[in-house]
């Protein structure tokens, strides 16, 4: 397995990241999620002020491998896993759970209890056998699209 540098996050990375965003939602989401919802998921990138805000703001990681930024995540005021993301070329190489191990240790050393997030249909898998359990079916409405995904939930008592 290719070695992982765990970094974090620069404004300087952002085009990056929204790249490999929407690279990760088109070819690692196309079973769960039609054309037209992945088409308005990745308009998420057009929200530059939530991207500056999550990557200054929150604790955002990003792993590389070789230099090349394989994947990104964030933990949003100490406790919401708010972005996720392993580039699909790379899947099933250690670099979510290398990501989530960083972000989960973040979450400990701040004393946080439980752990959220709101998962995508194809990342819900990863979330339970990292012991998240569904809380509840979302139904979003993004510019008119219907998108489901799931919150999510890890009680973290007793594994600080």
């Amino acid at each position: 397995m290719p070695k992982i540098h765990l970094r974090a996050a620069e404004l300087a990375d952002k085009s990056a990241l929204q790249m490999l965003y929407k690279r990760t939602i088109d070819n690692t989401c196309v079973h769960d999620y039609d054309q037209q919802q992945r088409d308005a998921w990745k308009r998420g990138t057009e929200n530059e002020s939530r991207w500056n805000q999550a990557i200054c703001e929150q604790f955002f990681i990003i792993a590389e491998i070789d230099g090349e930024i394989v994947g990104f995540g964030s933990l949003k005021n100490g406790y919401y896993i708010d972005f996720m993301y392993a580039d699909p070329g790379h899947l099933r190489q250690g670099v979510g759970l290398a990501i989530y191990k960083l972000l989960e240790g973040e979450a400990k050393d701040r004393g946080t209890l439980v752990l959220t997030s709101d998962v995508s249909k194809t990342a819900t898998p990863f979330f339970e056998k990292q012991g998240f359990s569904i809380i509840r079916e979302n139904h979003n409405l993004i510019r008119g699209v219907l998108v489901t995904n799931y919150h999510m939930r890890k009680t973290l008592i007793g594994e600080i």
